[in-house]
């Protein structure tokens, strides 16, 4: 049973609030008054929230909470919430602590018995799921680690996790990230890859990671990974490969080179683009 809506904030209280992912629309009701109506807003960049906050009619102060500085802003907040100020937190953008500053606080509050809600709105992660098609459970991991053993560690559990797995990565990173996972997850893993999510040139793409990297993409903005759940030998069924053939050749006669229609049967059926062509090849000879 759903709850009517409660207006107003509560003094000593601390509001973790969600905010757009890229579309202003979605931005909740409940969220857009807490944030009017807090004696401050805790958040990962005064700059960018600024602009959240123009475009709301939001006039509160503004208080930077990232991960250089937020063990260092607690003993500020608690004096404020012992003075009976209420305080919400906002990432850049998504739901703060998921990848974002908010972790810290959330256990400060639980350690020194702190009243707190959770305004729950968009999360990239996900949007990302729900556009993907793959089967839950997921294993959410956020950024990699930067080039070092942690990283190195990182994605050695993700080759050895089997199920559907989302990873979030700066552009900058694409294709390093992505030539690292085909080499532990292999090139011919289901993947979805979710970029400028809510916003008007929002893509989901559904192949490989073999295929995505051979594109050899110009990337532009964070883009959500997904992963399809490693399908164990026992499970893997061989494929009826005459329909597969067949399935060849009509894209071909609808204008597709030999290439690129093996590449899209292999992805559509998650099997490798290699066995596949030796088939494709050898029906042509026999």
């Amino acid at each position: 049973m759903l709850s009517p809506d409660h207006s107003g904030v509560e003094p000593g209280h601390v509001y973790f609030v969600a905010t757009p992912i890229g579309n202003l629309g979605d931005f909740s009701p409940r969220g857009r008054d807490v944030l009017q109506q807090v004696d401050r807003i805790l958040c990962e960049d005064t700059r960018q929230t600024d602009i959240l906050c123009r475009s709301f009619d939001i006039h509160r102060p503004l208080v930077s909470f990232h991960a250089h500085n937020a063990y260092r802003r607690l003993q500020q907040i608690s004096e404020w919430l012992e003075q009976g100020e209420s305080l919400a937190l906002v990432s850049d953008r998504g739901m703060p602590a998921v990848s974002d500053p908010g972790q810290e606080l959330v256990g400060w509050l639980y350690e020194h018995k702190r009243s707190f809600s959770v305004i729950p709105g968009p999360s990239a992660q996900v949007t990302a799921f729900a556009g993907s098609g793959f089967p839950h459970p997921y294993v959410f991991w956020g950024f990699l680690p930067p080039p070092g053993k942690a990283r190195h560690a990182r994605i050695e559990e993700i080759g050895e996790c089997s199920y559907t797995q989302i990873l979030y990565e700066a552009p900058h990173h694409m294709d390093r990230t992505l030539k690292e996972l085909a080499a532990v997850v292999g090139q011919d893993r289901p993947l979805v890859l979710g970029r400028e999510l809510t916003k008007h040139f929002e893509e989901y793409w559904k192949g490989t990671i073999g295929i995505l990297v051979a594109q050899n993409r110009d990337w532009k903005g964070e883009a959500v990974l997904v992963l399809g759940p490693r399908v164990s030998s026992e499970d893997r069924s061989e494929p009826d490969w005459n329909v597969l053939i067949d399935a060849v050749a009509e894209l071909e006669t609808q204008g597709h080179t030999t290439k690129e229609a093996i590449q899209l049967i292999a992805s559509k059926h998650h099997i490798s683009r290699r066995k596949l062509y030796n088939r494709v090849q050898k029906s042509r000879i026999d």
